[in-house]
This record gives structure tokens, sequence and C-alpha cells, in this order.
């Protein structure tokens, strides 16, 4: 058997060369990821009831799995023969404009890496002018949006602090594969929709906050407007709790909406910002979110206490059931094992 039919990944033991996949800028790409796969990782363990990042790092993980496979078919057609990104990879449904969006940021022979600030200029080349013609003062916001979701990550906030940020091929498609049949030109445009809405929940003008609330489609609020909402209810004077509470409760009669709001309010709940988990507790028990009365317990023995008493504040408007467990609660911590029998809780979403 030839040197060339082990693969180009593989190599003999006593090799002393470094494994590649016969292409450098592929070599960068698959680094990047098997990086990221390690911190994925670290998010698996044991975490109480409390286990959204968990759930999220093994979608992660799988979609890391395809990202793996793609490198190893590449690496078996020789990567070097790839000029444009439908050359790497495809969509199970229909996505206009993604992929040619992307051979605009890169050049060949590199197609696997950009970095992202070459990123956000070609996006900021296509797609400032046409929403900032709808929505003055947003356009960056945007782009900044989309590059995020893309990495599943926050940019830093620093002014050039995003110089040696490198976004791969794979991050893209694996963002754009998760989500159904888009035109990008529309997708666009509803991110700034998304945006302006969230801007205006957090606007410090009250009289902007309620219009948003009113005018506010169901459809148009994700995850951003979700947490803005949130906020609110700890945040807000009376007038605007009391509009966030209606609008919540009144959305939370479609079950698809209050699904997707209970995911995103226990998400909170494993924020690193104390005011986004006391929010969360606050949302949960406007929804007054049986489900949720696993976490809300835990938080109430192990959080700080700003998170622990909004959680108990939350406990007692989550029926019969969360009051049975704040009462339980406040007798003794001894009692904690029977508070988390399953027999005595509600089953949560997960």
């Amino acid at each position: 058997m030839g040197a060339d039919d082990n693969g180009m990944c593989s190599g003999s033991e006593a090799s002393t060369d470094p494994m590649s996949t016969g292409n450098e800028f592929l070599d960068k790409a698959l680094v990047l990821h098997l990086n990221n796969c390690n911190r994925l990782l670290l998010k698996l363990g044991t975490f109480g009831p409390l286990r959204c990042q968990e759930m999220y790092a093994l979608d992660r993980l799988l979609r890391e799995s395809q990202v793996l496979e793609i490198v190893c078919q590449l690496t078996e057609e020789r990567a070097g023969a790839a000029s444009s990104a439908a050359d790497v990879v495809q969509f199970s449904t229909r996505k206009e404009g993604v992929l040619p969006l992307w051979d605009l940021c890169v050049e060949v022979p590199n197609i696997y890496t950009c970095p992202v600030e070459r990123f956000l200029q070609v996006l900021s080349a296509q797609y400032a002018a046409p929403i900032s013609e709808q929505h003055s003062g947003l356009a960056d916001a945007v782009c900044v949006k989309l590059v995020e979701d893309v990495l599943n990550r926050r940019l830093p906030r620093r002014p050039g602090s995003a110089q040696s940020e490198q976004v791969t091929i794979f991050q893209y498609w694996s963002h754009f594969e998760s989500l159904g049949a888009l035109v990008l030109d529309t997708y666009m445009m509803e991110l700034a929709e998304e945006a302006l809405l969230a801007q205006n929940l957090n606007s410090d003008d009250q009289d902007v906050v309620l219009r948003a609330l009113k005018r506010m489609p169901e459809g148009r609020l994700k995850k951003e407007g979700l947490k803005a909402l949130s906020l609110l209810l700890v945040e807000g004077n009376s007038k605007v709790v009391s509009a966030v509470s209606a609008q919540l409760r009144s959305l939370a009669e479609n079950p698809r909406f209050r699904q997707r709001a209970l995911v995103c309010f226990l998400e909170q709940l494993e924020d690193e910002e104390v005011q986004t988990r006391v929010a969360g507790c606050a949302a949960l028990g406007c929804l007054k979110a049986k489900e949720s009365i696993e976490q809300l317990v835990y938080l109430c023995q192990t959080d700080k206490e700003p998170v622990r008493e909004a959680a108990k504040q939350s406990l007692m408007l989550c029926g019969e059931d969360g009051k049975s467990a704040h009462r339980r609660l406040e007798e003794t911590l001894d009692s904690l094992p029977r508070i988390f029998a399953p027999a005595s809780m509600a089953s949560t979403a997960f």
C-alpha cells in the first residue's frame, strides 16, 4: 500500500510530521473547531436541575460532529480543489444569497476562514444602506448580531478587540443550516426588526417602551426581546411592570410562544449576571410556570440573596405546587431531599 493510500490525516506511528488535512487553511479552520469542542465539553457535567447550558452544549457538539464529517470528506477529496463556498458545504433547504455572501468575504485559496472584521465590513457594505433606510442607526448592531449568532457568543465590545477573531465557513454554514428556508436579504431585515424591538424595550423613555409593548407582534419576540421584557419586570416602574405582565400573560396563551418564552427564561437562570437571573425568576413567576419549580427551588438553595428572594417570590406564583415547595423550603434545610422528590414536584420542561 502506498503512502497516499493511508489518507491525508493519517501517518505511521514513527512519523514526526504533524497531522494535517493536506490544506493549511482547512487545518486552521479545523483547529478552531477542535478548540470550540473543548470549550463545549467543559459545559457538560452535573449542575442540578439547571441544564440549559449543558443541553445547548450537547446540541452544539452534535453540530461540530457534522463539521468534522465534512472535514474528513474534504480531506479525502483533496480540499485544495475547493474554490467557492458551494464546493465545501451545501444546505438541506433553500438559503438564497447565503453562500454568495461568504464568497464575497474570502479570497481563494483560503475559503475556510475569514477575519471577523472583514466579515463585518462585507455585511455592512451589503446591508447598511437598506437597513438604515427603514431603521436609522441600527445597521451596525444588526451586523454584529449576525456575527455573534454565527459564533454563538458575544463579541468583545472594545474597539479593535475583534481583530484576531476568525469565523469559519463551517460555523457560518451550521448557523444557517439550523434555520428554515430563507432569503438572506429578508432575513437581515427581520434581524433589524428584532433589534428595533429590543432597543425600544430597553429605552429609558417610558412612552417608547409602552408603545413598543402595544405594537409587539408575537412572531418578532425572540430571545433578546424576551430578555428585555423580563428585565422590565424588575427594573421598570409600576405602570411598565403592569403592562409587561399583561402582555406576557396574553402572549403565553399561545402554547408555542409559551414554550419558547419558558425556555428563554429558564436559560436566564444560568446567566452570569445576577440581575438577569433575577429577571428570569420574575418572568417565570409572571407566567406561573409550574414547569420551573424545581429550578426555582434549586436557586433558593444555592444562589446569591437577590436571586434567592426572586425565586421564592416566583414560587408563590406557581400555584399550589409552588406554594407547597415554598413552605417546605422555609421550614428547614433538612427537608431538601423531600423538596426534590419527583412525587412532590411538577415536571420540568426538560
